[in-house]
């Protein structure tokens, strides 16, 4: 838990997409530690496409790998929109096919409330 929460992420409304219950309730509690507004979790792109009809997010935290599938369907939309996201993996290999998405932060599980936060701060300032 941080003594204080990043000023540049106050009140920022972050999509968060993961499938692990635990990883979920972990990252979310960073995110709300570091002044963020948690939008989710959700553990499908199914939840998150729906999740995203209603619009107004800051920013995205997602998972690479969602069970049998990837969040790549979600980046593609977040993208389309002009929200900036970052990757979060437990894996080292890359898992994302598309080179569109080689510009975009991938942070490795474990995560620590630090890397969530640089990451997310560097994400936003590039867009």
């Amino acid at each position: 838990m941080t003594d204080h929460p990043e000023p540049k992420l106050a009140g920022k409304r972050v999509l968060l997409v993961e499938d692990s219950y635990l990883a979920a309730t972990s990252i979310a509690q960073m995110l709300e530690d570091i002044g963020c507004r948690v939008v989710g979790p959700f553990a499908t792109v199914d939840d998150a496409m729906g999740a995203m009809d209603a619009g107004g997010f800051d920013a995205g935290v997602l998972d690479v790998n969602l069970g049998k599938t990837t969040s790549e369907p979600v980046a593609e939309n977040l993208m389309r929109l002009g929200v900036p996201f970052v990757f979060v993996t437990g894996y080292l290999s890359p898992a994302l096919q598309n080179p569109r998405f080689a510009a975009y932060a991938r942070v490795h599980k474990p995560l620590t409330e630090a890397m969530l936060a640089d990451a997310l701060v560097a994400s936003l300032e590039r867009e």
